[in-house]
């Protein structure tokens, strides 16, 4: 039997954003909008009311911040899901976001294909999902990089990797070859014991190499 589709809120006070996630939705068959809100002080009464499995949160809303709402819902619910769509692109938010107890953080010009990525991402798991272009680093002193001796350049290509970047993109942006990067993400996947990109995103996390 098919399971029953994931119900989102959507927490923006741009109609444009809203229409455009709408339509999103409408394309496939795993997630329903039940409504959207504007005003950041109905948010939180709109959860009670509408009971989401997902919040598709701005943290720019009238009224009321969107790390204050979020932390209201973790305290109301802490099986919501929260994703964080919004234009501030800096570390320091999403560090923020995370403490709060945020599930995801998507800047409004992702695709939909990694909007949908990462909803499908915090429905299955406890990950905390970061979105293609969103800054964030890694701790050059961490001890645990220290002592499975990462290389300066296997730190600067786990960066790029996390933030959702191949191989081409990552070669062009740190000016060496495509057959390079290749080797040097051979050699990452080989110290941590990991497989895919996905497991490195959910290694960072839980080796909290972003706090």
């Amino acid at each position: 039997m098919k399971s029953q589709p994931k119900k989102i809120l959507i927490c923006e006070d741009h109609q444009i954003v809203i229409d455009g996630l709408i339509s999103i939705f409408d394309n496939q068959n795993d997630y329903t909008v039940l409504d959207y809100v504007k005003d950041g002080d109905l948010v939180l009464s709109i959860v009670k009311e509408k009971l989401p499995d997902i919040l598709l949160l701005d943290l720019n809303l009238p009224n009321k911040n969107g790390l204050d709402i979020l932390s209201d819902i973790k305290l109301l619910n802490s099986e919501i899901k929260v994703v964080i769509l919004t234009m501030y692109n800096k570390e320091s938010i999403v560090k923020k976001v995370k403490q709060c107890g945020g599930d995801g953080f998507l800047l409004k010009n992702c695709s939909s294909e990694d909007l949908l990525k990462a909803l499908d991402s915090v429905s299955e798991k406890k990950t905390f999902y970061i979105g293609k272009g969103v800054t964030i680093t890694i701790n050059e002193t961490d001890g645990f990089t220290e002592k499975i001796k990462l290389t300066r350049r296997e730190k600067e290509i786990i960066a790029e990797l996390i933030k959702g970047y191949n191989v081409p993109q990552i070669a062009k942006t740190l000016f060496i070859s495509p057959h390079t990067v290749e080797t040097h993400k051979k050699n990452i996947f080989k110290k941590l014991n990991i497989h895919n990109s996905i497991d490195l995103i959910t290694f960072v996390n839980e080796k909290n190499l972003l706090s």
